[in-house]
């Protein structure tokens, strides 16, 4: 399931496995926190990813068709990232378990501001998203 949010939430079935996009890394229940450094945080797209599963996911965000790597989520753990946006855009989120599925979401309009949580399921036919290789 994913939820988007900028002040409101819509809650939405997970779409398949691209969304938007972030940065790195991969661990237990760690959130990446901005940096007094980063710059304006209101210009970038949260996305945080639980993965249900027991493998590392591999994920890339697909923005307005290109691809950026974001990282690794080990399994069973949480990680977030923070995606620079200048606009509204299409975003695809996809992952690859090491052991097996590559899962694609669907495309979904994103933009600076904005929060996003995915949840990648045990049962991956439980997603709104096409998956090979299961």
């Amino acid at each position: 399931m994913f939820d988007v949010g900028s002040g409101k939430k819509l809650l939405a079935p997970l779409a398949v496995a691209l969304l938007v996009v972030g940065c790195g890394g991969g661990g237990g229940t760690s959130a990446s926190t901005p940096s007094p450094f980063d710059g304006d945080q209101s210009q970038v797209l949260t996305l945080t990813i639980r993965n249900d599963q027991m493998d590392v996911a591999r994920v890339s965000l697909f923005i307005n068709g290109a691809r950026q790597r974001l990282g690794e989520v080990r399994g069973n753990a949480s990680r977030t990232f923070n995606v620079p946006m200048a606009a509204r855009d299409p975003v695809r989120m996809q992952f690859d378990l090491t052991l097996g599925a590559r899962c694609v979401t669907r495309d979904v309009m994103l933009g600076p501001g904005e929060t996003v949580r995915v949840t990648i399921p045990v049962n991956l036919s439980m997603m709104a998203a096409v998956c090979s290789g299961t």
